[in-house]
């Protein structure tokens, strides 16, 4: 629902169609936006930014929208001093916290798609095809991506050779 419910908020005027009613998401599940409407209460002064994959309300509680492709560029625009919640996913949150040295309060969430991919599953891929080359989306776990040899967003993935 989250990609029809952004699609109408960036093009209002235009009839967008959701085949099936029941497309659901386990990230966007993972975090209920009453409920991070809580965990956001124990941290006033903090700034929110939120990953797009989440639905429309949750985006109404965050300071900013990033995608996987800006969300390091858009932690590191900001000013050191800034204390930052992030979420919905943790994972993504835990890969930007990394790669800006910053300390992000993360919420809990994730997709199970990409906590799909175990380092065990890996080395056993990598131990059957040991020329071919690993690559991440940011979503996976930590294990996951020090094993890759390229870590992306999904354009990043998609153009990379």
């Amino acid at each position: 629902h989250f990609m029809a419910e952004t699609a109408k908020i960036l093009s209002p005027d235009k009839k967008v169609l959701l085949p099936d009613l029941k497309a659901g998401c386990s990230l966007s599940d993972s975090c209920p936006p009453h409920l991070f409407a809580k965990f956001k209460e124990k941290y006033p002064d903090h700034l929110v930014i939120t990953y797009v994959n989440c639905t429309a309300e949750l985006k109404a509680l965050s300071d900013i929208v990033c995608t996987s492709s800006n969300a390091v560029q858009i932690v590191e625009s900001l000013p050191k001093g800034q204390k930052i919640i992030f979420g919905p996913d943790k994972n993504l949150g835990k890969y930007v916290a990394k790669k800006t040295g910053r300390d992000l309060v993360l919420w809990n969430g994730a997709c199970m798609v990409h906590e799909i991919f175990s380092q065990q599953k890996i080395i056993k891929l990598k131990e059957r095809h040991p020329d071919a080359q690993f690559i991440a989306h940011p979503e996976c776990e930590e294990a996951v991506l020090k094993m890759a040899d390229y870590i992306g967003s999904t354009t990043g993935l998609l153009k990379y050779t």
